[in-house]
């Protein structure tokens, strides 16, 4: 019976994104002698199906709450399937902004050189983890030794930092290209092939439970490796031609973290969330997926600055673990994967200056 359910619930909520969004904005009210101003247009497409993700739902709650309108955007949002073709998109211009890991983000512009330019941060700790079983056999990493550990494409850096810090023997792992399927965890299902899985920690820890197995996951954030999760990248033609647009976009996604983040407003920010990922969607995971990533949105940086701001030590430290384990051959200048003056301009004082 739990595999069965656990079979449904994959095949129901096994996603994992980021994602932008934008809406339709106007100036003040036009006197009978004063045209109103046209809205920009603008589109965003996200990096995977519509769901929870804190950077799709800072997007979802601007547009609905009327926020982009109220800085003079009108904006389309479209969603991407998961076979990147939004970083093909933005690399024509054809959209002005997508979302992306930070890694992934330092990873495109050291390997590729793409123009692409983070500008806002929403995860002081990345979105991965490693998931085990929660039944006594592995308590530690270090208890991976002589077992099985899964990962989805390749080793991922802060999985390599990871068991360094926490003193695993290395040789004494075998690490195996899973995929996304949580179940290969599990013996019973016939699938068990791995004592540990890479997993996306807003995601696959939830279906997990859900369908009646118990997990842990191990964090990088708790053993010092510190990565950060998702961005919000524009193309830098965008940032030197039209500036304004850039920070206008910030300004209205930055209270919609705001709005979206306060306690009060759950139900609706379900509510809104389920607008864009349908009737058959999974409400309590997708809040799942939303509440776990809203515990990465703050940290001592932004306490200093505001939400979405992230220091240059914070990408500096991922930049140095990248290298280190060889995900990129040199380390980025940071100006060009990382632009905080959009951030920074919308603040006083640790306040967002609105509208």
């Amino acid at each position: 019976m739990r595999t069965a359910r656990l079979r449904w619930a994959i095949s129901v909520l096994c996603t994992t994104a980021v994602v932008l969004a934008f809406g339709l904005a106007c100036g003040p009210a036009a006197t009978s002698s004063t045209p109103t101003p046209t809205p920009q247009k603008v589109t965003f497409q996200a990096g995977y199906l519509p769901q929870g993700n804190i950077s799709f739902v800072a997007a979802y709650v601007a547009k609905e709450k009327g926020f982009f309108a109220a800085q003079g955007l009108d904006v389309t949002i479209e969603h991407s399937s998961g076979s990147g073709e939004q970083y093909q998109r933005l690399a024509a211009k054809e959209i002005q902004f997508t979302t992306t890991p930070g890694d992934i983000e330092v990873k495109q512009v050291a390997d590729q050189g793409v123009p692409f330019v983070s500008i806002t941060v929403f995860g002081h700790a990345g979105d991965q983890g490693l998931m085990v079983l929660d039944n006594g056999r592995v308590s530690t990493p270090k208890d991976l030794e002589g077992k099985k550990v899964g990962y989805k494409f390749f080793p991922e850096p802060w999985m390599l930092a990871m068991f360094d810090a926490a003193g695993v023997d290395q040789g004494k792992v075998e690490l195996v290209s899973v995929g996304f399927d949580p179940r290969v965890l599990l013996p019973e299902t016939g699938a068990g092939q791995v004592d540990a899985v890479n997993v996306f920690k807003s995601n696959e820890p939830d279906i997990m439970a859900k369908a009646g197995f118990p997990v842990k996951v191990f964090r990088p954030e708790d053993f010092d490796i510190h990565f950060l999760g998702q961005t919000y990248v524009t193309h830098a033609d965008f940032i030197r031609d039209d500036p304004e647009m850039v920070r206008r976009f910030v300004r209205a996604t930055m209270k919609g973290l705001e709005w979206a983040i306060d306690p009060a407003n759950r139900s609706e920010v379900g509510d809104i969330i389920m607008k864009y990922a349908g009737a058959d969607a999974d409400r309590d995971h997708n809040l799942f997926i939303f509440e776990t990533e809203a515990s990465y949105v703050s940290a001592d940086s932004t306490q200093k600055v505001g939400l979405g701001y992230a220091s240059p030590e914070e990408w500096q430290a991922m930049m140095d673990v990248l290298l280190k384990y060889k995900a990129i051959g040199a380390t980025p200048a940071l100006n060009a994967v990382w632009a905080p003056q959009f951030v920074e301009s919308v603040y006083k004082d640790g306040k967002l200056v609105w509208p």
